[in-house]
């Protein structure tokens, strides 16, 4: 049987996980969703897109943003859910970018874990 992590387990997480990434941690990064997330990982990138399955998913967009810092600014979480309100720094075209972005978070009951990310519109 699987249990879902608490609401303080989640938001120290959402926190520490975005700080792995701006180090450079992947390994670590990546580790810590698959403890967080036995049940595996979904993700919705960008949140009206298809549900996508597989850790080969989180791995490409880490791919993705090597370099970038992320900064979690805010996290919410209610129950099994969270959102997070984060500000990402990076280049895109050989210049700095700053912008910001919100991720919601579901766990579900089989240890499982949806990823929805909203960036800014393009």
């Amino acid at each position: 049987m699987t249990t879902q992590p608490t609401p303080q387990e989640i938001a120290t997480f959402l926190k520490t996980q975005a700080d792995m990434f701006s180090e450079g941690r992947i390994d670590d990064f990546m580790a810590a969703f698959r403890a967080i997330a036995p049940g595996g990982f979904k993700v919705q990138d960008p949140a009206t897109g298809p549900v996508q399955e597989g850790w080969d998913k989180l791995e490409a967009l880490c791919r993705q943003y090597v370099g970038w810092k992320l900064v979690v600014e805010d996290v919410k979480v209610s129950g099994n859910e969270a959102v997070i309100y984060v500000r990402n720094e990076g280049e895109y075209d050989g210049h700095p970018v700053c912008v910001h972005s919100m991720e919601h978070y579901i766990f579900g009951e089989d240890g499982s874990l949806l990823a929805r990310y909203f960036h800014p519109m393009q």
